[in-house]
């Protein structure tokens, strides 16, 4: 089997509501996201995949979305209202879902699936030095977020 993987990194903000401690504050990360697929054979160009096939939709739907957002529960309504005072603030809401890595990497993965139609593996979000991975049981397709 082969394995690929391609990186994008980009920049939001978050808080986590109802968390007790310094997450329950607004801040930002950088972050990265990574994305794994897999073939058993190579094209007749003896590729896996080509990593700009890849790329180009991550890209595009994490800048149309995540990148410089605001990442937020849609239950996080005293800062979704301030938030939309400010008319340049661009804002992601996750249904009834904290806007941890976890809850991005799954998110992330079911919006490649639907875009991809390839082997998609598992995505990774890095928050820093740490992430999160999701990658779906084969036995429980009903485990995950969709947004």
């Amino acid at each position: 089997m082969f394995l690929n993987r391609v990186e994008v990194s980009f920049d939001a903000a978050h808080r986590l509501l109802g968390y007790n401690g310094k997450c329950a504050s607004p801040h930002g990360h950088t972050y990265r996201a990574e994305v794994f697929l897999s073939r058993l054979e190579l094209s007749g160009l003896d590729l896996g995949v080509d990593f700009g096939d890849i790329k180009q939709p991550l890209n595009q739907w994490i800048d149309a979305h995540w990148d410089h957002a605001f990442l937020l529960n849609d239950r996080d309504q005293t800062l979704i209202c301030a938030l939309q005072t400010i008319p340049e603030s661009k804002l992601y809401c996750f249904p009834g879902r904290n806007p941890s890595a976890e809850v991005m990497a799954a998110t992330l993965f079911h919006v490649l699936q639907d875009k991809l139609g390839c082997d998609l593996q598992r995505v990774r979000i890095w928050e820093g030095n740490q992430y999160a991975e999701y990658a779906p049981d084969e036995e429980r397709s009903d485990v995950g977020v969709r947004s």
